[in-house]
């Protein structure tokens, strides 16, 4: 059989492009693409796995390029019998002319091509010397290259249908092909290596998963009217290929960050003031770091947290030798502010800047109209996710989702939870991140599902030898701990929980907590404020929920900018309502300007509001005049918590959990003006005493857990202020602490160990869900086919309702 009869990709037309061509396309890719998709540590793993046969990136390249070597069967190439049978001749014409009598009668032929393939690479690995779990892990990893890694049982059921496979004469043909690749290739002879002594690691493997995938993607972008034909001379279109294959991923634009020479934080940020001293903290510590860690940011709003993650994220890039980094922000308004920022950053690089969310398509062409009205009809491309399996939809998911596999991107943090996830093409997601440094801000808000997910993300992380920061204002000591532990049980090859971690000192905050790869300790800086966070006291008042209306209106008739921030939609847009009643009745002059923001407002009407709540509470701004009402509410929900860098005069305050509560205090008085301002000041409503019991509005506890809001309350129901920063991480603790750490109020019993028992049975239930869908706990004999084994949706990193519950995770 001429191994140039086997057809690999064919359109409408007669002429086919050949398998082997395609093989060769893709293993031309895999040669230029592991320095730029594989991390330092897993292309490492791979060239030290294949290092005892001398060329270790060579065969890497070839045995990427072989993944479709399963085409080479009667039942894929009986697909196109009409082309088949006369290029393959009458003996393999016949197998496949067999198989299409047996399709029409009705039977089973549906074997697929990825199965074959690990069918035929297990053989040959075997027949080279390759020890079995060997021969298994690269043959699944190849024959998983459409997303689902084939288990034992399905590739022995393909092992035996030899109609599909065609048996010992199809094996010689599939032996004949591989080695004419290899020697295509100026490889050795396989059966001449010590193949024995290959021993690939589990981040080995997914790489080379990862690096197979991503490569038959591009080389699959091949329109019909360049295939090959039969007659092609495989030398000269080798040749060819390393030249056309290179231009598709220099399209691409998959270039590296290089980091500039200096990466000291004055030198990234010159328009900055003097480094707070968080800013100059983070860069102390990542100086100090021997090689790939955590480094964990506690700190308050208007801190400087992101910066300083920018750059601590410039000198791990530069120092491991990394290609960029992925920032994963809690919402569409901080990916897009994060975008912003990062694009600022690297202004003078030649490097695109992804953005990655649902939205993305509409706020580029959005910000692109705003310079030029134009551009509003130019299509623009979208970085969502996506699923599929087969060659068209393959590709139609890596069209959406090559925006993760660049360089640097910034996003949604499902974005990045998607590769904990038992889904198609994990170890795509899983790859892409290997090279970069991983940012997780705001992560104090994630419930338990997503905490969950993040654990084992950060396992696998560690694993790969990622470097994280992950930064948060308000995170309880006790999942900051489990955060360093599951990186730290990654990078040391072990389960997590399994050796003692260091907790941060109590009461410690700002606070830098860190770790590397050769720590035997976990690391706590302690950090001073900044001024503008130093001695904060915020003073507390209570007013009823039915009066919140009328006391934002006294704020604004004093002359002030108030938030009014609720915890439903529906009790915003109540309080909305009832305060444009109020504002109808006074006296034009007085009229405060009224503001509604929350996330299920419509797309373009949210962005409009968004971006005059920006302009007209957000940051001064030296280059430009802000017009700031003399009087003005802004009624909002979670978004004016953590979604934007607004500050107002006062506010008033549904009851919520305690980190929501700091947050929001965060956004008083957040940032210096000139005008004279009020004391710092935080009402709180939305709870009353009764006899006996204490209730909350409608729903409220569908969306907080009613031990949370319990706890929270009585930790602050005796106080008339809170002192920021300092007794910021004595509250959290206390609420997210032991059961005991907070004591039951007289007459609470009842109501407490009831919401208790519920708030218990809720964290079992997620963890038990998340359980279900993460990557497999972590263990020195994880197999690749088991983190797609019951695979689920890649968009199942939330649970369907939002319960702010995930402190006690």
């Amino acid at each position: 059989m001429d191994v140039r009869g086997a057809w690999g990709k064919l359109g409408r037309g007669a002429v086919p492009h050949p398998l082997i061509c395609h093989v060769l396309d893709t293993a031309v890719v895999a040669e230029g693409l592991v320095g730029v998709l594989v991390g330092p540590h897993c292309r490492a793993e791979l060239e030290a796995g294949f290092g005892p046969l001398g060329d270790a990136a060579g065969w890497v390249s070839v045995l990427c390029g072989l993944h479709d070597l399963g085409k080479l069967s009667p039942a894929f190439q009986g697909l196109r019998q009409d082309v088949a049978v006369p290029a393959l001749g009458p003996v393999a014409g016949a197998d496949v002319g067999r198989l299409a009598r047996w399709r029409d009668s009705g039977a089973r032929t549906d074997c697929h091509h990825g199965l074959l393939t690990a069918v035929h690479l297990a053989r040959l690995l075997r027949s080279w010397g390759a020890v079995p779990a060997t021969a298994r892990s690269v043959a699944w990893a190849l024959g998983g290259h459409h997303g689902l890694v084939p288990s034992a049982a399905a590739v022995q059921q393909a092992r035996e249908a030899v109609g599909d496979n065609g048996g010992p004469r199809w094996a010689a043909a599939c032996d004949e092909l591989v080695g004419r690749v290899v020697s295509l290739w100026g490889l050795p002879q396989p059966d001449e290596l010590p193949w024995q002594e290959v021993r690939l690691s589990p981040e080995a493997v997914v790489a080379l998963a990862g690096l197979a995938s991503v490569s038959d993607w591009i080389a699959s972008a091949r329109p019909e009217t360049s295939y090959a034909g039969l007659d092609v001379d495989l030398s000269a279109y080798l040749a060819q290929a390393r030249v056309d294959e290179a231009r598709k991923i220099e399209k691409l634009a998959w270039r590296p960050w290089r980091a500039p020479r200096e990466t000291g934080f004055a030198a990234l940020f010159p328009g900055e003031a003097q480094p707070r001293p968080l800013q100059v903290a983070v860069e102390s510590v990542v100086a100090g770091m021997r090689g790939p860690g955590i480094v964990v940011v506690a700190a308050p709003t208007g801190e400087g947290k992101t910066k300083a993650a920018l750059q601590a994220v410039a000198q791990l890039v530069r120092r491991l030798g990394l290609q960029g980094f992925y920032a994963a922000m809690p919402s569409r308004v901080t990916s897009n502010q994060a975008f912003e920022t990062v694009e600022e950053l690297l202004e003078e690089a030649d490097v695109p800047v992804r953005l990655l969310h649902s939205t993305a398509g509409e706020y580029l062409k959005g910000r692109a109209a705003a310079v030029d009205p134009a551009a509003a009809l130019r299509p623009v491309g979208v970085d969502v996710d996506g699923e599929g399996d087969g060659d068209g939809q393959a590709a139609q998911w890596f069209a959406h989702k090559r925006g993760l596999l660049a360089p640097v991107g910034v996003g949604t943090v499902d974005q990045a939870l998607m590769a904990a996830l038992r889904s198609s093409h994990v170890f795509v997601r899983l790859t892409g991140l290997s090279g970069k440094v991983v940012v997780f801000d705001e992560v104090h808000g994630y419930d338990v599902h997503m905490s969950t997910l993040m654990d084992r993300l950060l396992w696998w992380l560690g694993r790969m030898r990622v470097p994280v920061v992950v930064l948060s204002a308000t995170l309880p000591s006790r999942r900051q701990q489990a955060l360093v532990e599951s990186w730290l049980a990654g990078a040391q090859g072990r389960r997590p929980g399994t050796q003692a971690a260091v907790a941060a000192a109590p009461g410690v905050y700002p606070r830098v907590v860190w770790a590397d790869e050769s720590c035997d300790a976990v690391q706590v800086v302690d950090v001073a404020a900044s001024e503008l966070n130093s001695g904060r006291v915020v003073e507390l008042s209570r007013v009823a929920f039915a009066e919140r209306a009328q006391w934002a209106l006294r704020q604004a008739g004093e002359g002030r900018c108030v938030a009014v921030v609720q915890n439903l939609v529906r009790h915003a847009e109540e309080a909305y309502e009832q305060i444009l009643q109020l504002v109808e009745a006074l006296p034009q002059g007085e009229r405060p300007e009224v503001f509604l923001l929350h996330g299920q407002l419509e797309e373009a009407r949210r962005a409009r509001v968004e971006a005059e709540i920006l302009a007209r509470f957000g940051p001064p701004d030296p280059g430009r005049e802000q017009v700031r009402p003399a009087r003005a509410i802004v009624v909002g929900t979670k978004l004016l918590e953590e979604g934007l860098d607004v500050d107002f005069d006062v506010m008033i305050s549904s009851l919520a959990p305690i980190d929501s509560l700091i947050q929001r205090m965060g956004r008083i008085q957040r940032h210096q003006r000139d005008s004279d301002r009020p004391g710092l000041l935080l009402a709180l409503t939305g709870v009353e005493e009764e006899a006996q019991k204490v209730t909350f509005p409608s729903y409220t506890t569908n969306v907080h857990a009613e031990a949370v809001l319990l706890r929270t309350w009585a930790v602050l129901r005796g106080r008339t202020q809170v002192r920021c920063p300092d007794e910021v991480q004595q509250l959290v603790d206390l609420v997210y602490g032991p059961q005991e750490a907070v004591v039951c109020p007289r007459g609470w019993e009842w109501q407490w160990e009831r919401a208790a028992a519920q708030l218990q049975r809720s964290i079992a239930g997620r963890e038990e869900k998340a359980e279900g869908v993460r990557l497999p706990q972590p263990r020195d004999d994880v197999q690749l086919w088991e983190l797609t084994a019951r695979a689920t949706r890649a968009s199942r990193t939330r649970q369907d309702s939002y319960r702010r519950d995930g402190g006690w995770q």
